[in-house]
C-alpha cells in the first residue's frame, strides 16, 4: 500500500473519510491532509481491525452471572426475613412466657429478736480467740441457719474487723435456745466486742430428733479438771445419725468458764435407745455454778439402714 495511504503520525492505514474535507486515522485519531487521501477508501464509522465477534459462551456468560447473582441476593434476603420472624417469636414466646416464684424458695436474712447469755472469749496459744454463748430466739418465728458475727471495737469505738460463726443447731424454734461457737484468728488487740445474729425464717414442719439428757453429773479431777458425766436417750420413733451434746460450764459471773462437745460414737441411734455421755473440761479446776447442755442429731430418712 501506497504511503500516501498511510497516517503520517502513526503509520497506520487505517483511514477513514470524517467529512467531505476531513479524513482521520482509525487508531490515533489524528486528523490527516485532503490531498494525501484522493485514493481513499470509503468511510466507516468506526475504524478498527479487530474482530468483534463473539462466542456463543462469551454471549450467555454475563446473562449466568447476573442469575446467579440474583438468587443469591434473593436467598440473602429470604434468610434475613427467616431469622428476623423467628427472632420476633422466641421473644415473644420469652415475654409471654410466666414463671412463677416461690415466695419461700430464697427467704431473705433478717435480724430475729432474741436474748444473749453465758457470752465469753476463751484465747488460745496461738493467737486466736474462741467466742462463744447462748442465744434464744424469741421472734414468734422458727429461725433457720442463726448467723453470729462478732465485731471488735478499739476503746474510741473504731471496729477492727468481724468474723462470723453458726449456731450449733440450723433450725431453732421460737423460745428455743441454741449455742453458738465464732473463731476470730489473729486476732488484735481490742477494748470491746459485740455480737449480731441474723437468720432466715423457716415455715414448715419441726422434724427434728427427740433427744432427752439425764443422769448429768460433775465432779471435779485433779489431772482432768471437771469431769461430766450422763447419760442421752431417744426418746422418738425414728433412728437418728450424728447425735451430739454440747455443754456449757458457767461460772460466778455469769459467764461460760469452759466448754466441749461430745458426738455419739453409734452412728444408728435408736428409737427408745440410750448411750452414755462423757466430757473432760480442761480450762477450769472449779466446779461451775450451773451448766447448759443442748442435743441435736438428724432422723434417719425412711427406708434407710
Amino acid at each position: 500500500m501506497n504511503s500516501s495511504n498511510q497516517c503520517p503520525s502513526c503509520g497506520s492505514t487505517n483511514i477513514y473519510r470524517e467529512s467531505a474535507t476531513v479524513y482521520r486515522c482509525s487508531d490515533c485519531f489524528d486528523k490527516l491532509p485532503v490531498a494525501s487521501f484522493i485514493n481513499s477508501p470509503p468511510p466507516k464509522v468506526y475504524g478498527t481491525n479487530k474482530n468483534t465477534d463473539q462466542s456463543p459462551l462469551t454471549k450467555y456468560k454475563y446473562i449466568l452471572i447476573a442469575v446467579v447473582v440474583g438468587w443469591m441476593a434473593l436467598g440473602s434476603i429470604f434468610t434475613t426475613v427467616y431469622q428476623s420472624n423467628m427472632l420476633t417469636t422466641t421473644t415473644s414466646e420469652d415475654e409471654n412466657k410466666i414463671i412463677a416464684i416461690d415466695p419461700n424458695a430464697n427467704p431473705s436474712e433478717f435480724t430475729p429478736e432474741g436474748v444473749f447469755a453465758y457470752t465469753n472469749a476463751f484465747p488460745d496459744s496461738i493467737g486466736n480467740s474462741y467466742f462463744l454463748g447462748i442465744f434464744t430466739n424469741t421472734s414468734g418465728k422458727a429461725i433457720l441457719m442463726p448467723k453470729f458475727t462478732v465485731t471488735l471495737f478499739s476503746e474510741d469505738g473504731t471496729s477492727l474487723g468481724a468474723s462470723d460463726g453458726y449456731g450449733e443447731k440450723n433450725l431453732v424454734d421460737h423460745g428455743e435456745t441454741v449455742s453458738f461457737e465464732v473463731l476470730w484468728s489473729e486476732i488484735p488487740k481490742y477494748h470491746h466486742y459485740e455480737i449480731q445474729v441474723l437468720a432466715t425464717s423457716y415455715v414448715g414442719e419441726m422434724d427434728r430428733p427427740n433427744l432427752s439428757l439425764k443422769s448429768i453429773n460433775l465432779k471435779k479431777d485433779k489431772q482432768k479438771g471437771v469431769l461430766l458425766t450422763g447419760k442421752i436417750q431417744n426418746l422418738g420413733t425414728t433412728t437418728v445419725n450424728y447425735t451430739r451434746v454440747k455443754c456449757l460450764l458457767i461460772g460466778q459471773n455469769n459467764k461460760t468458764i469452759d466448754y466441749a462437745t461430745f458426738i455419739l460414737e453409734k452412728e444408728n441411734f435408736l428409737p427408745k435407745e440410750i448411750q452414755p455421755v462423757f466430757m473432760e473440761f480442761s480450762r477450769t479446776t472449779d466446779l461451775p455454778n450451773s451448766y447448759y447442755c443442748e442435743t441435736d442429731g438428724i432422723n434417719q430418712e425412711t427406708g434407710s439402714n
